[in-house]
């Protein structure tokens, strides 16, 4: 007993409780245990601020190192949870997330693992251990301040060197990405880096970049099938396309959907989610820009009142009216003040329809569908409609009296099951918004573009990757988690096909141009025209690391250490993996896609050839006042 009690007052329980977090935490972001080694230095780092704190003379030390210590806990548990979600740890720039984040409580209580707490236990254990015995030790074991400052500087120099990293050197690189400190450090550093330094392209290295994504799109297919028809776009909320044609239970997940790609539409199964952090806003961007999102925040918020000519704004230069309707707060993710940059005339938020059906997040789709149909047969013609479906959000919480699939027991309460419940939902009040058109006589003269936003069902969670492999017969990957339907339904037009050409939301705006036969006035589209586009190649910014992309059949993983070595390709048809060798090329334009996309953002380049001030201040003055609200005092 009385040894037991003395290695249970010795720095070793110490150490051994520092070593549960540190390999906990180190498992949780998926760093195999043949590079534990990390956990070493991480453990000698927290044991050198345990001490520090311990030796010197501040008032209320123990406080003091509660406090930095809890905050580093609270880091890596932020790190375990963002992971499960984004397959990345947290980023300084992602800190403007927890506002939306606190908006979306379930949603955030879904993404947690009960392992992570784990993480929080030893907290008052160390606590207790620097209160009762950090004298003690430092006084049977002859730990000067002397050596504590020197070994201070000499971890912290180190770790400067191998977070700043200035000779590149390989194995830095491998560090940085995975050991927390580093880690972190490195992300502060490369953070404010990225904000002084230059760009790494220039105007004449974007301007070469979209000439050449132009050229892969000079044919003239199906040009002006919709000239001068209404336009409706659909952003389903976590609509993915395994849905698609597929059946629970012997019954079609998406009957709805599926009648509207039999006939007089184009069926688009090779499209991508092309998002980054801010998920359904960056869809929206990229889909109405022909603009990659950037990784440190929606571009909403970091490029709000820049110049834009998207689909708004060419839709209303051939006379439409531009307007969106969405059943949430109008401020969430900064829509309010970015619609009008955008080029909305009116935006229909949550504060101005009737909120008393909700579903989940918001205003459930089958109210926000139907008003959304009452306001838009109130339009003069030719009208451009944005609708943002909700229904269908993570974490998919839906009264069961609104279920329509008697749900394996397997399956009850589960993401998957719920999924396919709100999926189910949504398509039905699709399918009620379509026969309302057509009530209201508005439907024969109205193309209706349906897509989804992102993925709802998350393949780096071995829950939803094992009954996801289950399901479809094959491995649930990042290819299929990234696959999201776009159906352009042009009523009366005899169309009936399944365009197989990859493509994704950066390549929408093109594609629904050539339809309308509008052409666009200006260079900065970074998309094709996936009807007459000769290859298809879409660049991923989260989820996967920047340089990852679909090519083709092609889905190319970069490593995680973010170098081309060491990364994955396989074929998406067969699953078939593949030598990376021929795609380094490819690899290196999927990071010149993203630089140009976020050269042409930071440098505003569109102001110099348009100037939507004055439009938008006279959109304010005319709009209705009970509205959103226009920024006008920021105008010129």
């Amino acid at each position: 007993m009385q040894k037991v009690k003395k290695l249970i007052q010795s720095p070793l329980m110490l150490i051994v409780f520092m070593t549960i977090k540190l390999v906990t935490y180190y498992s949780l972001i998926d760093v195999t245990l043949t590079r534990n080694f990390l956990a070493l230095g991480s453990i000698l780092i927290l044991l050198l601020l345990f001490f520090d704190f311990a030796t010197s003379k501040l008032k209320h030390k123990s406080i003091l190192f509660l406090i930095l210590y809890t905050g580093f806990t609270i880091l890596m548990f932020s790190d375990t949870m963002y992971f499960n979600y984004y397959n990345q740890t947290v980023s300084v720039k992602q800190l403007w997330q927890a506002s939306n984040v606190a908006k979306v409580p379930s949603s955030f209580i879904a993404t947690l693992i009960p392992a992570s707490f784990i993480l929080l236990l030893e907290i008052p254990f160390v606590f207790h251990y620097f209160r009762k015995y950090s004298e003690i030790w430092i006084e049977k074991y002859k730990i000067t301040r002397k050596l504590v400052k020197r070994c201070r500087y000499a971890l912290v120099s180190l770790m400067l060197l191998i977070a700043i990293n200035p000779l590149g050197a390989r194995n830095f690189i491998k560090i940085n990405t995975v050991e927390f400190f580093t880690n972190h450090v490195n992300d502060v550093v490369c953070s404010v880096m990225k904000d002084v330094s230059a760009s790494s392209v220039d105007e004449e290295e974007v301007m070469q970049e979209v000439n050449q994504v132009a050229e892969n799109s000079n044919s003239t297919n199906y040009k002006g099938i919709a000239k001068g028809k209404n336009l409706i776009v659909i952003q389903v909320e976590s609509l993915q396309n395994f849905v698609i044609g597929a059946k629970y239970n012997g019954k079609e997940i998406t009957p709805n959907l599926n009648k509207l790609i039999g006939e007089n539409s184009l069926y688009f199964d090779h499209y991508y989610s092309n998002i980054g952090k801010g998920n359904t806003v960056d869809a929206e961007f990229s889909t109405l820009n022909s603009l990659y999102p950037v990784i440190d925040r929606e571009c909403y918020s970091l490029y709000e009142d820049n110049t834009y000519n998207g689909l708004p704004w060419l839709m209303r230069e051939q006379g439409y009216y531009s307007f969106a309707v969405h059943g949430y707060y109008g401020d969430f993710w900064n829509r309010e003040n970015a619609y009008p940059y955008q080029g909305f005339q009116q935006f229909y938020s949550k504060e101005d329809l009737d909120d008393s059906e909700q579903i989940g997040l918001g205003i459930s789709d089958k109210s926000m569908l139907a008003q959304a149909a009452d306001i838009i047969v109130e339009q003069d013609e030719p009208y451009f409609a944005f609708l943002n479906t909700l229904t269908n959000h993570h974490p998919y919480d839906m009264d069961e009296s609104e279920y329509l699939f008697d749900l394996d027991e397997k399956d009850k309460g589960t993401m998957f099951g719920k999924y396919l419940e709100t999926v189910a939902y949504t398509d039905a009040a699709i399918g009620d918004f379509i026969e309302d058109l057509k009530a209201k006589g508005v439907y024969d003269n109205t193309v209706i573009a349906i897509y989804g936003d992102h993925h709802g069902l998350n393949a780096t969670m071995s829950e939803n990757k094992e009954r996801m492999t289950e399901f479809l017969g094959k491995d649930y990957d990042f290819d299929e988690m990234f696959k999201v339907p776009l159906i352009i339904h042009v009523p009366n037009s005899g169309l009936h096909k399944t365009v197989k050409t990859t493509g994704g939301q950066i390549d929408f705006l093109p594609t629904v141009m050539n339809l309308f036969d509008i052409t666009i006035p200006q260079p900065y589209i970074l998309g094709r025209d996936l009807l007459n586009s000769k290859d298809g190649f879409v660049a991923f910014t989260v989820y996967l690391f920047e340089g990852s992309f679909v090519k083709n059949n092609v889905m190319f993983e970069i490593s995680r250490e973010k170098l081309f070595e060491g990364s994955r390709a396989w074929n998406i048809d067969t699953g078939e993996e593949l030598d990376i060798t021929p795609y380094e090329d490819d690899y290196k334009q999927a990071i010149k896609l993203k630089d140009s996309s976020q050269y042409i953002l930071k440098n505003d380049l569109m102001a110099s050839m348009f100037d939507h001030n004055k439009t938008i201040k006279k959109d304010a003055d005319e709009g209705d006042p009970t509205q959103t609200n226009y920024p006008v005092d920021t105008l010129d």
